[in-house]
C-alpha cells in the first residue's frame, strides 16, 4: 500500500513541477494590446472610426442585441454586449441603442 502512495505522490510532484515550468514560460509569452496595434496615419485612423459607426449603426439596424465599439486583438470593429436593465426592467440609459 505505501507504494502505490509514494509513487502517486511523485506522479502529483511531477506534475506540480510540469505546471509551474508551463506558467515561467507562459508568462514571457504574453501579448499585449499595446504591442499588437499597428502604427496607423490620420488618414488611417479617420477610416477606421468611420468604418467602426457604419458597423455600429447596422448592426443596431439589424439586430436586437446591444454592440459597442472596441479595439479588438482580432480586429472586430464591434462586439457585442449584455445590456444592463433597471431595477423596473428598463434598459439602463447607456444601453440603449442609437439610431442617429
Amino acid at each position: 500500500m505505501s507504494d502505490k502512495v509514494s509513487q502517486r505522490l511523485l506522479i502529483l510532484e511531477d506534475l506540480q513541477n510540469k505546471k509551474l515550468q508551463l506558467q515561467n514560460q507562459n508568462n514571457g509569452n504574453r501579448i499585449e494590446s499595446s504591442d499588437v496595434e499597428p502604427e496607423r496615419t490620420p488618414v488611417e485612423n479617420a477610416r477606421l472610426q468611420n468604418d467602426k459607426n457604419t458597423a455600429l449603426q447596422q448592426s443596431n439596424k439589424q439586430s436586437d442585441g446591444f454592440f459597442i465599439t472596441q479595439s479588438s486583438l482580432f480586429g472586430n470593429l464591434i462586439l457585442p454586449v449584455i445590456p444592463r436593465f433597471n431595477p423596473d426592467g428598463t434598459l439602463s440609459h447607456g444601453n440603449i441603442p442609437k439610431t442617429s
